[in-house]
Parts: C-alpha cells; structure tokens; sequence
C-alpha cells in the first residue's frame, strides 16, 4: 500500500505541475492530437491477455490487456488502454471539447495500463523501433532478432483452436510458445515471431511473463500502425535505454524530481526509492 500511495502522490504531483505550466489566464490549452509516426495501416487485430511480475522475488501480479495490429509493411504492439487514451484524446480534439473531458474520460483506463514496451516492427526495413515507457519514455531501434525455436512434443487448445509447442531462449529467459498452424500470421506478442503460425500464448518458464491470445479481428476499416512521436521521447541505444530504466527504478524520486524541476516529492517514512527491476528482457 505505501508504494501504491506513493505513486499515486507523484502522478498527481506532475499532473499538477504540468496544469499550472499551461494555465493562462484561468483557461487550458485546447486539445491537440497525439503525436504520432505512422508506418502502415492495418486490417488484423489480435488481443493478448497480458499478465507480469514486477518484482521477480514476489508472487504479486499486475494484469493487463495488449493489441497486435497486423498491416503488409509493419505491425504494432501496444497496450490496449493506452490505445483507447490516444483514441479518445483525438476524437475530442476532432470535436472540439474541453481538455478536462479528456482527462475525466481516461482516468479509469490509465490505471489499467499494464505493458510498457510499445513497438512497431517494420518489415520494409526488417527493423524493430522499441519504446520504454517508464518514469520518462525511451525509444531505441534494432534489427528484428532472429529467434531460434525448437519446436517439441505437444498440442493444446486455445480459444477452440489446436495449438503445438514450441520453445526458445530469447532476451536472457527460456520461452514455451503455443501457436496454431491453421492460422497463417507468423508473428505474435512483443518480438515474438517466425514460427509456422500465429502464437497464441507464450510464456518463460519462470512465469515472470505471459501473453495468451482472447481474441482476434479482421478489420473492416483500416487503423493505423503507429508509435507516439515528439521531443518528450528521448532517442538513445537499447543499452542506454536499459541503464536508464535501472537507474530510475533504483531511486524512483530522483528520477521523477529530475523530470519534473520544482515539484516536491514528500515519500512516506522508511521509503527509500526504490523499485523492483524485472524487464521483459533480462539480456
């Protein structure tokens, strides 16, 4: 509970700083659309249950609800909530309504934002852009890995779909991936991908991450395959990414007090900072 209180002070303590920046004279700025880079539009969408644990040591859980969007040139993978926010933001930016509508309307869904590793795999040029999102967000860019499977022994059923088994090590975990050959995307949550058929649930084998698929949709209307863009996102190398996330989650109030000069950061007594460390790559 004291970490969750915690939190919620910081937030409301940036929220508060970041309105009393853009006040002028008694009034906010008019809503703008979410920044966005598109590479591609896309006809599939896949829903993943998203499920991790924050702290490797601790049993304690936060769930969550992801999306694969799945276009010709590229794809995304993004946390469903977050998705919803940019969505509403640019419907009522489009509509004209206040900017406190916004807020009001999404409250409820960015509690639920689980997943903190948007990307978007750009097959035209066999690349993967990955962002971090943390106390600040990050973004670096890679080759897409070539990921070693196995595939063994094993078939389950999945949403009344048969599934085979597959396994892998990949990012510093070992991996034990469901997928179905009767479904011929051979792609899959985060940077999962090249089995022969789309995964429908993926798990490492300490069970610090998973992903299962509840649902999948052939779009009428395209969406955009797309990542948040602006000069807020700090471009770097995945190494420097990586240290800079550690570093941040070994003193969370000097971070946030670095990002947000002038706010007060008041931590309950006996709270020193720090936070779990448990990427989805460990490697």
């Amino acid at each position: 509970m004291k970490k969750i209180t915690a939190l919620f002070m910081m937030l409301a303590a940036v929220a508060s700083t970041a309105f009393s920046q853009s006040v002028h004279g008694g009034t906010l700025p008019p809503l703008k659309p979410v920044e966005k880079t598109v590479y591609d539009t896309a006809y599939v969408k896949v829903y993943y249950e998203f499920s991790y644990r924050p702290d490797s040591l601790s049993k304690g859980r936060k769930d969550g609800q992801t999306i694969l969007l799945v276009g010709d040139k590229a794809q995304s993978f993004v946390d469903y909530f977050d998705d919803r926010t940019d969505f509403i933001n640019d419907s009522l930016a489009a509509a004209k309504r206040p900017p406190m509508e916004a807020f009001t309307m999404n409250m409820g869904m960015m509690k639920r934002m689980a997943y903190t590793y948007p990307l978007v795999i750009d097959r035209s040029r066999n690349v993967a852009i990955i962002q971090v999102d943390n106390v600040n967000t990050y973004q670096y860019t890679q080759p897409v890995p070539e990921i070693s499977w196995q595939t063994v022994e094993g078939d389950t059923t999945i949403c009344d779909v048969a599934c085979r088994k597959a396994v892998c090590r990949f990012g510093g975990r070992d991996w034990t991936a469901w997928y179905a050959p009767t479904f011929d995307l051979h792609t899959g949550p985060y940077l999962f991908g090249g089995l022969p058929g789309l995964i429908f649930s993926i798990c490492d084998t300490k069970d610090n991450y998973r992903f299962t698929l509840n649902g999948l949709e052939n779009l009428g209307k395209g969406v955009p395959v797309y990542l948040k863009s602006g000069n807020k996102i700090l471009h770097t190398t995945r190494d420097k990414v990586r240290k800079a996330v550690e570093n941040e989650q070994a003193d969370i109030y000097k971070a946030f007090q670095l990002q947000n000069p002038g706010a007060v950061f008041t931590p309950q007594a006996g709270d020193t900072g720090r936070r779990p460390y448990n990427p989805i790559e460990l490697e």
